[in-house]
């Protein structure tokens, strides 16, 4: 692989690796499960690659692997053998992304912007296709689109990072570093448990943000807000926080975070006994919330319209229970429960008909929301 190739894409990954996206067995992110999809893609189009891990604010990339061929066609017409050089290519890119993403972070704090930039310029060194994929949760902490004090609050707040990080004096956006390239973010809006949770809105702002900011610089542009998860099977495979690296925190500008669950993601149609498809989820929650600054935990159940009104009381207030009871077993302290039965509202605060009767029109009503109160 260390030969040039004869196809002419290029692939580059990187991986965050601060400490925000870091913690004990698999409560962070699993940045190798994420790129999987990317890994067989770049060998499949024989890609020249490289892999680099990124944190701190430093301007330059360390690579674990630059200037790599894929190229497992060049010099043999054998099936076979073709197959097995795939098969040793998929590996060889596997591995590398491994060493970057168990690097300990070089500095505290995260500037993206920087990074990104550095591997487009090594991108424009080909001809062909160009890919640049970004395992991250999006969480800047220095340099001009630090979010550690952002409101989340919508466009206006996106417009003016934009202007920020444009302007003369930062330049960190500029509008031809992504033109002709295949620009992919993965894992936005999903730090390791133990960081503050953002909730689904400010997912969705975060997930703007940076499509917005990709196509700023004309990218081809797909900004992903999928979870992926550490794998609980192999719980030392997934690198911990680094002691002395003082990362700055993002709370998302709010006294009160709000975590809204479906009830689907966590009991069996009229249960109130939680699925065992249930724990890894509030285990991250539950996590979060105690190592965090934390002070009091409301526990709300809700239902849809449909059925008997007092039967759906009862219902969201077990099943709230349920969860309050889960959480303080994993040690969350000020837990409470609530049930307030039917409503017709979704968590963004739209609303449907008290008479739908569809699932995809009522499902959003069946949740249970956490509510979180931090000093």
């Amino acid at each position: 692989m260390g030969e040039p190739g004869e196809a002419t894409g290029r692939t580059a990954l990187l991986v965050d690796v601060s400490n925000s996206t870091r913690a004990t067995g698999p409560a962070a992110p699993d940045y190798r499960n994420a790129l999987d999809e990317f890994i067989r893609r770049a060998v499949e189009g024989r890609d020249t690659v490289a892999v680099a891990p990124f944190s701190g604010t430093t301007a330059g990339l360390s690579w674990s692997a630059s200037e790599r061929s894929t190229d497992w066609k060049k010099d043999d017409d054998n099936p076979d053998n073709q197959k097995d050089r795939r098969q040793e290519a998929e590996g060889c890119l596997g591995n590398w992304l491994d060493a970057a993403r168990t690097t300990n972070p070089a500095a505290p704090g995260t500037d993206i912007l920087r990074p990104v930039a550095v591997a487009a310029d090594w991108l424009r060194q080909g001809e062909g296709t160009k890919r640049l994929v970004v395992a991250t949760d999006g969480l800047v902490t220095s340099g001009c689109a630090s979010l550690v004090k952002s409101d989340f609050g919508g466009g206006d707040e996106i417009a003016a990072l934009t202007a920020a990080c444009s302007a003369e004096a930062a330049q960190e956006l500029r509008r031809d570093v992504f033109v002709g390239i295949e620009v992919s973010f993965v894992g936005i809006g999903h730090p390791a448990a133990g960081q503050p949770l953002p909730t689904p809105a400010q997912v969705q702002w975060l997930t703007r943000l940076w499509k917005e900011f990709c196509e700023f610089q004309g990218g081809d542009c797909d900004v992903r807000a999928a979870s992926f998860g550490g794998n609980p099977e192999d719980p030392g495979s997934q690198p911990g926080p680094v002691t002395g690296v003082g990362d700055p925190v993002v709370r998302y500008g709010t006294a009160t975070q709000r975590y809204s669950l479906p009830a689907a993601a966590l009991f069996d149609t009229g249960e109130v006994v939680l699925r065992p498809a249930a724990t890894p989820l509030l285990t991250e929650l539950a996590v979060t919330l105690r190592t965090g600054a934390t002070t009091r935990v409301q526990v709300i159940g809700f239902a849809d319209p449909r059925g008997d009104d007092s039967a759906n009381r009862d219902l969201s207030r077990h099943r709230a229970e349920a969860v309050a009871q889960f959480l303080r077993g994993e040690g969350v302290p000020n837990v409470v429960a609530e049930g307030r039965g039917e409503i017709n509202t979704c968590v963004d605060g739209t609303s449907f008909p008290v008479t739908a009767t569809a699932d995809d029109e009522t499902q959003c009503a069946r949740r249970v929301d956490i509510l979180a109160s931090r000093s």
